[in-house]
């Protein structure tokens, strides 16, 4: 994610709470002396290409330079600002109003009769104008190509609220994944600006007292739009991509530019056969399916819990995050319409009913296609019906039964029981296809 995710809660704590504070023990030119270098950092970042800057530190050091009547640097910040790339949402174009009317303002004061902005002249108060931005503002259209390179990294992402308005942030936690593996976690607290319900007290634990001091969302957003932006965010349920939208909304900071992904989606694709026993899809109970140890309703743990569960869905279907991204907005249905298949009913395997689970080497409706031309009945889920499950040659050398499948667990359980049924690997179930497939060819 680059320096702004690794260094967010110093930035964030240290300079807000430090330039507040300066500010109002009216010691403006040592508040400057704070924020400068980070116009410095943000800028660095942005020459990256890691986001925009952030307006809040070019709009403190106007405000100040303002104060202190130092004009000339009022305007030279702020042009600074209109210079760099931005931020999504409603706070970059207001700081580049205020630098037109810092530029208007001084020609007044030099004598000039320079016309005013159009936009004074519109009446809007500035709270108005933000609210017209917030309903006019709508993310940017951020794809991944389904063809593309398929990527490895990811940032899971979980949030808590004080009550019951999803706008009311208290906490965010990201989780940091780099190549599949756990790199690191980060809690934010947010003074969410708004009351605590004891039911959400009793939730997550959080309290006023915990959050007294902290930046809000509108000081938050930025900071973290410049570290997801362009970045794949997993999340579990609907909820965590809702809250931020509407605090978006309500702060007018415009929404993440992220490309997301709901691991609660992607659970009901990969494990369509969990919501037979009527537990759902929730992240505990998936947690506990997949023995991942977490402590649920802490937002760096729920946010790791997230990653390791898209991870886990990663491995059992075969499926790549830029395949995943594409493959929940298509129906539950249609990975059955594709694999499940009767067999060929005269082919040599006829009478055997078989599963696939794992990484295979070739596409799951090719080893499908295979399966039934051979004369197996292909079906999605490990029953007592089925004969035979082919796993993917990778998986299939795990020896940690966590790691394994659901679908593998499964079938090493009913064997135990005394099933008739064969775990082999892809190699194997190729080797028997070809076998069979060359017993019915006729010599040349």
């Amino acid at each position: 994610m680059g320096r702004p995710y690794e260094l967010e809660s110093s930035r964030i704590t240290a300079v807000v709470e430090n330039v507040q504070a300066l500010k109002r023990e009216g010691r403006l030119d040592e508040a400057l002396q704070v924020l400068l270098p980070q116009l410095d950092l943000w800028e660095n970042d942005a020459a990256a290409g890691l986001g925009g800057v952030a307006p809040w530190y070019y709009e403190q050091a106007a405000i100040i330079y303002r104060k202190l009547k130092r004009f000339d640097d009022e305007i030279a910040v702020l042009e600074r600002f209109a210079a760099q790339p931005h931020s999504p949402g409603a706070s970059p174009p207001e700081l580049l109003k205020r630098l037109e009317k810092a530029k208007w303002s001084e020609a007044r004061r030099n004598g000039i009769d320079a016309p005013k902005p159009g936009w004074m002249h519109s009446g809007t108060t500035s709270k108005q104008t933000i609210v017209a931005l917030k309903t006019s503002i709508k993310p940017s259209a951020t794809k991944l190509a389904i063809d593309q390179q398929p990527i490895s990294d990811f940032i899971a992402l979980d949030v808590e609220t004080a009550n019951a308005d999803l706008a009311s942030i208290c906490s965010i936690g990201l989780a940091h994944f780099r190549a599949g593996e756990l790199f690191r976690t980060l809690t934010i607290l947010v003074d969410p600006e708004d009351r605590f319900d004891p039911v959400n007290i009793s939730i997550h634990g959080i309290t006023p007292a915990d959050v007294a001091g902290r930046p809000n969302m509108a000081q938050v957003f930025p900071v973290i739009a410049a570290s997801l932006a362009d970045v794949l965010v997993v999340h579990h349920s609907h909820f965590d991509k809702t809250a931020l939208a509407r605090a978006a909304l309500k702060y007018g900071t415009g929404p993440l530019p992220c490309v997301w992904l709901d691991t609660l989606r992607v659970s009901r694709r990969a494990w369509p056969n969990l919501s037979l026993d009527g537990a759902g899809y929730g992240l505990a109970r998936l947690a506990k399916e997949f023995s991942i140890a977490f402590e649920h309703h802490d937002v760096a743990e729920d946010a790791k819990a997230s990653g390791y569960l898209m991870l886990r869905a990663m491995q059992d279907t075969g499926l790549n995050l830029v395949q995943w991204i594409e493959r929940v907005e298509r129906p539950i249905e249609d990975d059955q319409q594709k694999i499940a298949r009767p067999g060929s009913g005269s082919g040599p395997l006829a009478g055997e009913i078989i599963v696939f689970t794992g990484k295979l080497d070739v596409k799951r409706e090719e080893a499908a296609r295979l399966a039934a031309e051979a004369g197996c009945e292909v079906t999605e889920s490990v029953s007592q019906r089925v004969t035979i499950l082919v796993v993917g040659d990778q998986d299939l050398r795990l020896t940690k039964g966590q790691e394994k499948s659901t679908k593998h667990r499964k079938a090493e359980e009913l064997i135990s029981q005394g099933a008739s049924l064969r775990i082999v690997g892809e190699a194997d179930f190729m080797r028997m296809v070809s076998l069979d497939t060359d017993r019915d060819r006729p010599p040349r």
